[in-house]
């Protein structure tokens, strides 16, 4: 279903069945293995540009509950019992949160906080590329159907990137550190040039990073169909 639906806008009549798929499906999981509950979690990332932003804080909630929970387990908080998600979910529990580009802007710098705390710890490096997916989305200086206005503020981004940067550079961090630091020639999103300067710099560190992060950084530009295919993996 998901995989027919998506990316759940853009041809006639889609509201209509996103809103009819809501109906249907929403908190009605009639087997909640981890298993279904993965498969749950991905029809909704790949539908989620057509969802209502009262849909998508309805799917995030409790996720971002779990999220929490994980987040003090690894920073001496108190342990409330909360659910966290399995290995098995977590990867598209985080994309999942990442594909959501109407989040209110206080969950989303809340999300960016966490993720840029946890990514350092080992224990979770099998998420890594996942959790850095989403830092660059909700992050994005150039959102895929997201308001403007739902962008999260420059100097919440710098902070996030300032951390990148103290990481050795990798493909992975690459890409997420190229929706973050992207130029679009609005001064309202562009990073400040000298910040920019010092993503460039440490892209250039990573020879595998296509030179083409660079100019987008640099200089603005368009994405190439892979990197359109990079951004919108929540759609596939």
């Amino acid at each position: 279903l998901g995989y027919s639906l998506r990316p759940g806008y853009g041809i006639a009549v889609d509201d209509w069945r996103v809103a009819e798929t809501w109906r249907l499906l929403q908190g009605k999981l009639v087997h909640p293995s981890p298993v279904c509950r993965t498969e749950s979690l991905i029809l909704w990332r790949r539908i989620a540009g057509g969802l209502s932003s009262g849909q998508q804080r309805a799917i995030a909630e409790p996720l971002l509950g779990s999220v929490r929970a994980l987040h003090r387990r690894y920073h001496g908080g108190k342990d409330r019992g909360e659910t966290i998600f399995s290995p098995h979910e977590a990867n598209e529990v985080w994309r999942l949160l990442g594909s959501l580009e109407l989040l209110p802007l206080g969950v989303k710098n809340e999300l960016g906080k966490m993720l840029v705390d946890l990514l350092p710890k080992r224990k979770l490096e099998a998420s890594r590329g996942a959790m850095l997916w989403t830092l660059g989305r909700i992050g994005a200086r150039a959102p895929i159907y997201g308001p403007l206005n739902a962008i999260v503020p420059t100097e919440v981004v710098s902070r996030w990137i300032e951390s990148l940067l103290a990481s050795p550079p990798d493909p992975q961090a690459a890409f997420a550190m190229l929706l973050l630091a992207r130029r679009t020639d609005d001064r309202y999103r562009d990073l400040p040039d000298s910040l920019r300067e010092q993503v460039v710099a440490w892209l250039r560190t990573c020879p595998e990073t296509p030179p083409h992060f660079v100019e987008l950084v640099e200089t603005a530009g368009t994405l190439d169909i892979e990197e359109q295919g990079q951004i919108g993996r929540a759609h596939v």
